[in-house]
């Protein structure tokens, strides 16, 4: 490792399936330049992805390796790098003891990266490494198959507009149908088969893709024997090399995969498997000649956010479009109504905006009161009669682009909240939440249900909102031309939450406005 000074330098740790790797980035001229780069093996993932844990001694060796990279990196006078682990450390049983023993034993703090947080990164950085790749006019499709799983979303050249993430990546693919392939002479055609029906599930078809982005796991090998351009930024695979060279190996051994290209077993077995991914998620763009394979690493990312001046604000605006866009896709496929959404996302923001001093909340919670408005309704898609906790357990259990697993229980919480109080005692899903948290989850859901009350009758008879604090009020002052009784009761009937979160009364006042 180069010992040289770096005064405006940071480092990022992270602990992968197969290794762990360390990276120190400075900001210089407008750029973020890669100081050092150290990679060390240690095989999390097959203790995972075969017994769910993460074993003792594979603990010490981790310990062991992030030891040596911390006292690495004293010559940056870097002393608290940031230490991420995605898939390793999520699926383990064990995590919150390894992360414990992390902290104890190396002083660091290990951020566990969920699917959906991954995933965000990842297509952020693979939208900036776009670079000079000719894009057809329209929709994209990137997959990120990782070591543990896979990630498909769909970029419409803005923002992303779907996003899956399914648990299976070519290190975990591997491990899971091992015996198979000791018993089957055929083992490519149960490969397939499998894949067949993950792949099946992904709703691609109800976009039009006109380019394909594939990206992660040996990537590079393969772009290499695919005589990709090493001179071009992304990669620039031709869709023909790549089935070509997919099906010169589907029947092969992994020994003579090995020996054919000289590589490890190892890392031969990962070859087949990305490749038989990569193979299988052609289907979605059948049209395209060529596949844009950028060279991604989520520790880059991380750096960027670091190092990158007013970079997090532009990842904010990224993260909070993209959800939303994601969160649009979905409530069309429940038949939502989404100008009765919209509108009552925006009075949510607005109530949000006017109670900052009272409510103390983090402006993040703004985005989950405005994705509970763009899904709250679709619990009616499944049963009319419950749909506010079908809207619960169906949001509960999406995977909303960016968002931890706790930030999308919230929006589930308060998106099924509108006509059932979710948000009791009684409830268990709700009782069991640490006090702090169902605090918060009440201060949303009091203003989630009045700004719903406000277009009771989904026609937005309420024109020109305005809202003001008098002493222990709140006013909400309001046009109309139309019969506004509905609106009228349904304010009245979740006033008295309200006030029960707040101590403010909530005043309606509607000025008739002829027309």
């Amino acid at each position: 490792m180069n010992k040289k000074s770096a005064a405006r330098a940071a480092a990022v740790i992270e602990i992968g399936s197969n290794n762990v790797r360390m990276r120190v980035s400075q900001w210089t001229k407008g750029n973020v330049d890669t100081l050092d780069r150290l990679e060390y093996p240690v095989h999390l993932g097959h203790d995972v992805f075969s017994t769910g844990d993460i074993s003792f001694d594979s603990l010490r060796e981790l310990s062991n390796v992030l030891s040596k990279f911390t006292a690495a990196l004293r010559s940056y006078n870097i002393e608290k790098p940031k230490v991420i682990s995605c898939t390793a450390l999520r699926e383990a049983h064990n995590r919150a003891l390894v992360v414990d023993q992390l902290k104890v034993r190396n002083g660091l703090d290990v951020s566990v990266l969920e699917d959906s947080q991954e995933k965000a990164y990842i297509y952020k950085e693979v939208i900036e490494r776009l670079g000079n790749a000719q894009l057809q006019p329209g929709n994209t499709m990137i997959a990120y198959v990782g070591s543990g799983s896979i990630g498909v979303a769909v970029y419409d050249g803005k923002k992303i507009v779907y996003s899956q993430n399914i648990s299976m990546g070519a290190l975990k693919l591997h491990d899971i149908l091992y015996r198979l392939r000791q018993e089957a002479e055929d083992f490519f055609y149960i490969v397939e088969e499998y894949l067949d029906t993950i792949f099946n599930r992904l709703a691609i078809s109800d976009f039009q893709v006109n380019n394909l982005i594939l990206t992660g796991s040996q990537l590079e090998l393969i772009a290499n024997l695919c005589d990709a351009k090493t001179s071009e930024t992304p990669y620039q695979i031709h869709v023909k090399k790549l089935s070509s060279l997919y099906h010169s190996i589907r029947s092969a051994t992994i020994e003579s995969i090995s020996d054919r290209f000289s590589i490890t077993e190892e890392r031969a077995a990962l070859l087949y498997t990305s490749l038989s991914i990569y193979n299988g998620l052609l289907r979605f763009c059948p049209q395209t000649e060529t596949v844009i394979s950028p060279v991604v690493d989520i520790s880059e990312a991380m750096l960027r956010y670091q190092l990158v001046p007013k970079a997090e604000i532009d990842l904010a605006t990224y993260l909070k479009e993209s959800a939303l866009a994601c969160a649009e896709t979905t409530a069309r496929s429940f038949g939502c109504n989404a100008d009765h959404s919209r509108y009552i996302g925006e009075i949510s923001g607005q109530i949000f905006d006017k109670l900052k001093k009272v409510h103390g909340l983090d402006n993040s919670k703004r985005l989950l009161l405005e994705l509970a408005a763009v899904l709250h309704s679709c619990g009616s898609f499944v049963n009319v009669r419950q749909h506010s906790q079908c809207t619960f357990d169906l949001i509960k259990g999406m995977d909303i682009f960016g968002l931890r697993q706790s930030e999308v229980l919230e929006a589930a919480f308060v998106a099924g909240s509108i006509s059932i109080n979710l948000t009791s005692e009684e409830n268990p899903d709700f009782a069991w939440l640490p006090i702090e948290e169902r605090i918060v989850i009440s201060k949303m859901a009091a203003i989630f249900r009045l700004a719903n009350a406000l277009d009771k009758s989904h026609r937005h008879k309420l024109k020109d909102l305005k809202i003001h604090i008098e002493d222990d009020q709140v006013l909400f002052k309001a046009k109309s031309a139309e019969n506004t009784l509905l609106e009228r009761w349904a304010f009245e009937d979740s006033a008295q939450f309200f006030k029960e979160v707040f101590g403010l009364s909530p005043e309606l006042s509607i000025k008739f406005d002829m027309i």
